[in-house]
């Protein structure tokens, strides 16, 4: 009997306990999660990446090719075309050029027979004013001379004349078209200098130093002579000459009267019923008579030769081709 009541407590112990865990039950309150914290949210494992500009590239602007100055130098109008250009049998007019030519035959006060050449140029910009070698360097060109009229043709060269034949030597400050090829001094180098502006100079002795010519920037630079004037445009005398050939032969001459108005004048010689040729003398005393501020004497002999329009003008018995060319053309021309 005692056994019956120890179970009946039991159960109600049991059914008292039971009530009182639903009460706790309804009494607590979860709450439901939103659906904002259902959604999960996924963090970046890697850092986001900062956007920034890279620099833009810096270009290196391309240097332009030196080039001489456009010396307009105001000629007088008439001098030039303002038309189309103008060629004839002995001269040539363009906006930029301008060249006529003049066959002067036993000059007075010069040994005869005599017959002498005189281009006389009129250039706006110095740009018309060129020289070349036959190959690209003037050791190259030596040994390949070319007859002036291929130049001419290679270089669309209107009027040309021999150069110094540099090439044949060892010496001097050789410039071409603005690019020096040679640096080698000599105590008896007479060089003849271009400058760019259109002017020229001439330096002889310890004066014609490599060091004070490219010091002039210079835009031609000649290795022969000498020069046939002095400083007053005055004929030298015969003593002045620094040169073993003195006697009569054909002459190429180089004459500047001032900046854009230039000569080349070439003589004929060795050719006793037509044209001997002239000294150096008589050379520097032709080229007072045509006004001449400056006159540079070139390569001779053989070499001496004056073409126009592809067409050789004087009249050499024995000619030789040529390592190099002094050369007039259009201003624009490569």
């Amino acid at each position: 009997m005692k056994s019956v009541w120890i179970i009946i407590f039991t159960c109600a112990v049991l059914l008292l306990f039971g009530c009182n865990i639903g009460t706790v039950h309804q009494n607590i309150q979860v709450p439901e999660p939103s659906i904002s914290e259902l959604v999960v949210t996924l963090e970046p494992t890697v850092p986001p990446m900062t956007a920034t500009c890279s620099p833009t590239p810096t270009s290196t602007p391309t240097p332009e090719p030196t080039e001489p100055c456009l010396h307009l130098y105001n000629h007088p109008k008439d001098k030039f075309s303002d038309q189309e250009p103008v060629l004839d049998e002995y001269a040539y007019k363009s906006s930029n050029v301008s060249i006529s030519i003049e066959k002067i035959v036993d000059p007075e006060g010069f040994p005869t027979p005599l017959a002498v050449f005189v281009a006389d140029i009129y250039i706006e910009s110095i740009n018309s004013f060129r020289a070349s070698w036959s190959k690209n360097t003037p050791e190259e060109s030596q040994y390949a001379p070319l007859d002036i009229l291929e130049f001419m043709s290679q270089k669309k060269a209107i009027l040309a004349i021999n150069g110094d034949y540099a090439s044949k030597k060892d010496f001097g400050c050789l410039v071409r078209d603005g690019v020096c090829y040679r640096t080698i001094d000599n105590p008896r180098y007479v060089a003849c200098i271009l400058l760019k502006d259109g002017s020229m100079v001439v330096l002889e002795g310890k004066d014609a130093t490599s060091e004070a010519i490219m010091a002039m920037d210079p835009w031609q630079a000649w290795c022969f002579g000498p020069s046939l004037l002095n400083e007053e445009g005055k004929a030298k005398n015969t003593d002045e000459f620094n040169s073993s050939l003195v006697a009569p032969n054909p002459r190429t001459v180089l004459g500047y009267y001032s900046p854009g108005h230039y000569c080349f004048v070439v003589v004929d010689g060795r050719q006793d019923r037509y044209s001997k040729g002239l000294t150096l003398y008589q050379l520097s005393r032709f080229m007072e008579s045509l006004g001449c501020q400056m006159a540079y004497n070139m390569d001779g002999g053989g070499s001496s030769v004056l073409a126009f329009d592809n067409r050789r003008i004087n009249h050499q018995q024995s000619t030789r081709s040529i390592p190099d060319i002094i050369y007039i053309c259009e201003p624009e021309v490569e």
